[in-house]
């Protein structure tokens, strides 16, 4: 299949081409509770196909592009119209010339594993750490997955490697001052029985807190500790701050050796793109046009050391190349979490959502599970918000523990004075 769709794109109406051919095979489990409700294996392959052709216009050179996606039941006739299709769409698409990544060609293998074995291990993770009284396992979704990519384009790329992704969603419920119920998205690549247990355990342990949570208070000026998912989107805002994208886009305003931070007290930023995270359901050796990737250090000491981003918008900014990784780092602070703990302080893990804005600094969140400690007792809250500007606080401290939270592995939690707590 796949080379049939070479020959036809060799005689297209284009400038370009890429292909993702992507096989996965999985196995997914739905439960209700403890048991089993549904179970299915899952083996696929499609091809995802972008063409790209190029015009001119008052003198300036364009490359415009369109993506379909193949399946390797089309027909002859299928698949030349859906060729013909993206060939025509993408000459109404005006973007300023960029290159196609070229000359690459590499197989990365891996271990096979048994895909039965892991969900097997999965699972008994999942279900050792549901032992807690007053809050119970509601259901649980689990997916994993092995994925084998190969990307190919015009310009003699070819690379291939394969991959393991492990998804577990689940919902629990606790019973105190009222039944509530909590959500959970984790994401590995494979199913590390340790990490499972630790957040399930947590996870029940939170709604436990949840059912028994009282109105957040109106409070003055404390700080505010980010736990967990919170503490990961605070780091993505720096992450963008070196996009090259978003740099093209005049979304960052930041230029190499300027900071990314304001005048605030405490820890400065250092992070790096790490394509090879461990554990990571992103990690990838290639970015998604085939070029290899290789761990970047992108902001030192607070300092902008270089901008990130594929080959488009690097080439855009005329700036090295690194790619589009899909992880980051942070590095550890100078506080422990205790120690972060110690004084009058308000904790949160758990927003209803957290916006941050990435031109603005702009934080914003509503508190669906937090803990007051107002210097004697440490008590769990729910409702009120908290907003702020990541460019105007006070101090950032990064904790010295760090957890790995999807695609970033960093700090476990910050401790940022200078938001605002809008309590019930």
């Amino acid at each position: 299949m796949l080379e049939k769709i070479v020959k036809r794109l060799q005689k297209a109406d284009i400038n370009g081409w890429k292909i993702e051919e992507k096989s996965i095979e999985g196995q997914e489990y739905f439960f209700v509770k403890r048991e089993l409700d549904l179970s299915r294996a899952k083996k696929v392959r499609h091809f995802d196909l972008t063409v790209y052709r190029d015009f001119y216009e008052s003198g300036e050179k364009y490359r415009g592009s369109s993506s379909t996606r193949l399946s390797p039941t089309m027909s002859d006739d299928e698949l030349q119209a859906a060729i013909d299709e993206a060939a025509f769409a993408a000459g109404f698409v005006k973007n300023p010339w960029y290159p196609l990544v070229s000359s690459s060609v590499e197989r990365l293998g891996s271990h096979d594993r048994d895909l039965q074995e892991l969900s097997s291990n999965a699972m008994e993770a999942i279900f050792k750490a549901d032992n807690r009284e007053g809050a119970w396992l509601n259901s649980m979704e689990l997916f994993i997955t092995r994925s084998s990519h190969r990307i190919i384009n015009s310009e003699g790329v070819d690379v291939s490697y394969t991959g393991y992704r492990t998804y577990i969603e689940t919902i629990v419920n606790a019973s105190g001052k009222e039944e509530v119920e909590l959500y959970d998205q984790l994401l590995l690549s494979l199913p590390e029985k340790r990490i499972i247990e630790e957040r399930i355990h947590d996870l029940l342990a939170k709604a436990i807190d949840r059912s028994l949570a009282v109105s957040t208070p109106f409070l003055k000026a404390i700080p505010v500790i980010l736990t967990g998912d919170p503490a990961k989107e605070v780091a993505r805002y720096y992450l963008n701050q070196s996009s090259a994208r978003m740099k093209y886009d005049r979304i960052s305003q930041v230029e190499p050796g300027e900071s990314v931070q304001g005048d605030e007290r405490g820890d400065r930023i250092n992070l790096s793109l790490v394509p090879d995270l461990e554990e990571s359901y992103f990690s990838a050796p290639f970015d998604e046009d085939g070029f290899k990737l290789s761990r970047r250090d992108i902001v030192k000491n607070g300092l902008l050391a270089g901008y990130w981003g594929n080959l488009r918008y690097s080439s855009y900014l005329g700036v090295e190349t690194t790619g589009s990784a899909m992880n980051f780092s942070l590095l550890p602070g100078s506080v422990g979490i205790e120690e972060m703990r110690s004084r009058p302080h308000l904790e949160v893990p758990n927003f209803s959502a957290v916006e941050v804005d990435e031109a603005t600094g702009d934080f914003g969140g509503e508190i669906r599970l937090g803990w007051y400690f107002d210097g004697t007792k440490r008590v769990p809250v729910t409702g009120g918000s908290i907003t702020g500007n990541l460019r105007d606080i006070e101090s950032l401290y990064l904790s010295r523990e760090v957890e790995l939270e999807s695609d970033y592995l960093g700090p476990k939690s910050m401790m940022i004075e200078g938001f605002n707590i809008a309590g019930e």
